[in-house]
């Protein structure tokens, strides 16, 4: 870790080391990306600054579960296509029936997944029963459902043709149309409100990208139904394994909210999910450079090796210095909320904010197995973290409050860490090893 450090401040440093570094394709790509989540959490912190101003702490509550809800049926809904297709869209004979065929499956079953999760939503979560009961709101969330799977397949795209720049534009015109929109509605929806304006600005986005963007990335491209089952039969198996193991990983992170809301209460779970939101800024910089990691080892499986290595010197070269800020201005971003969301999320926000460290290993290690198709490791590992972290979450809540999610949280993280990086050292000796004699 010192040599690290020491060779990213020596890049740092030097003018022509610096812009040998931002012409590789991994850090551009990288770069993209994070400053994409930069531009959403930004977006993000000021949209929820305004509701949280705005709207009753119980309409946050809820709008933040119901954007959790969301987020959750993305997962199942995708079914493992976005990694699928920045595994394999280089390789595509007709990119556009590929593109084309994954928008159509993976809508189709968004729609059919959102519907039976607003039939059964009193057994799903019976807080959030009142969606149900009324039908406008019923059919918008649907409706929001597969605009936010059709969202997220886009991005896969971008990424896929390395073409994240896009990613970026993307989501500064969600965060730029979202921001005013909660001002139109807090009179008359209410929490309905805030997923109308997130939704309005997501479609909208969508739009942008589907007509004027996607056929800048690949030429001829027009978005036509397709159903082409070929493209799907090459790629089950991997597309099957992905989804399981995104499925495992990212389902703590959106059922916590629930969990929260459901165990804790509304007005604990706004507290919880504006820290969760803001400590999630940090989990940028892990999370965009192994998506970059993974889309170049799609192109050379060859230079992986060295490509890994630049990865943990750069995730960290920008995770350290950003924690370092982050736990020094944690106070004045939550007051941004409100004095309460200060009071009781600060500590919470510390220790989401240290998680980033391991996390850094995490994430590089994880992009690794996908690349070299060793997907049944990665769902191993996936589980066994989310079983943690969803069980000793749910143990501490009771007596910890939403503090106890912050430890469970950290604490899973640090032992995944440490025992991932040990195996991280071990398969690149190996590697060096081998290297001489290819």
């Amino acid at each position: 870790m010192f040599k690290i450090i020491t060779e990213a401040v020596s890049t740092v440093t030097s003018p022509q080391r610096l812009k040998q570094l931002v012409s590789l394709p991994l850090y551009k790509n990288a770069f993209f990306l994070m400053s994409d989540t930069a531009v959403t959490s930004l977006g993000g912190f000021f949209f929820w600054m305004i509701v949280a101003r705005f709207y009753s702490e119980a309409e946050v509550g809820y709008g933040s579960a119901i954007i959790s809800a969301l987020n959750l049926l993305l997962l199942f809904s995708i079914v493992g296509l976005n990694f699928s297709i920045v595994r394999f869209l280089s390789e595509a004979k007709k990119p556009n029936e590929f593109i084309n065929s994954s928008f159509t499956i993976s809508g189709l079953i968004s729609l059919a997944i959102a519907t039976i999760f607003v039939t059964g939503i009193d057994f799903w979560s019976p807080a959030l029963g009142f969606i149900k009961t009324n039908p406008i709101f019923a059919v918008a969330f649907v409706g929001v459902a597969a605009i936010t799977t059709l969202s997220a397949i886009t991005d896969a795209i971008f990424v896929a043709k390395r073409r994240a720049g896009f990613v970026l534009l993307k989501s500064a015109i969600f965060s730029a149309i979202k921001i005013p929109l909660p001002f139109a509605f807090v009179l008359f929806l209410h929490t309905f409100g805030v997923i109308a304006s997130w939704g309005i600005a997501l479609a909208i986005s969508l739009a942008i990208s589907l007509f004027f963007l996607l056929p800048r990335v690949e030429n001829g491209y027009k978005p036509v139904p397709t159903l082409n089952m070929n493209y799907m039969r090459d790629t089950w198996r991997y597309s099957g394994s992905s989804y399981l193991a995104s499925i495992i990983a990212f389902t703590p992170r959106m059922i916590l909210p629930l969990m929260v809301v459901n165990i804790l209460g509304r007005e604990s779970n706004a507290y919880f999910y504006v820290a969760w939101m803001i400590g999630n800024l940090l989990f940028a910089i892990p999370y965009s450079v192994s998506r970059s990691l993974f889309a170049e080892s799609a192109y050379s499986q060859e230079s992986i090796r060295s490509n890994v290595t630049r990865a943990i010197k750069f995730t960290y070269l920008l995770t350290i210095p950003a924690l370092i800020v982050m736990v020094v201005t944690g106070k004045w971003l939550l007051l941004a909320f409100g004095a309460s969301y200060s009071a009781n999320g600060l500590v919470l926000l510390w220790l989401i904010c240290c998680s980033s460290l391991p996390l850094g290993i995490t994430s590089v290690y994880t992009s690794i197995l996908r690349a070299r198709n060793k997907l049944a490791e990665l769902t191993t590992i996936q589980g066994l973290g989310s079983v943690a972290v969803l069980g000793f979450s749910y143990l501490a809540m009771p007596a910890l409050d939403i503090l106890g999610v912050g430890i469970a949280w950290l604490g899973v993280q640090l032992v995944f860490g440490i025992i991932l990086a040990i195996r991280l050292s071990i398969w690149m000796k190996q590697i060096g090893r081998e290297e001489p004699h290819q």
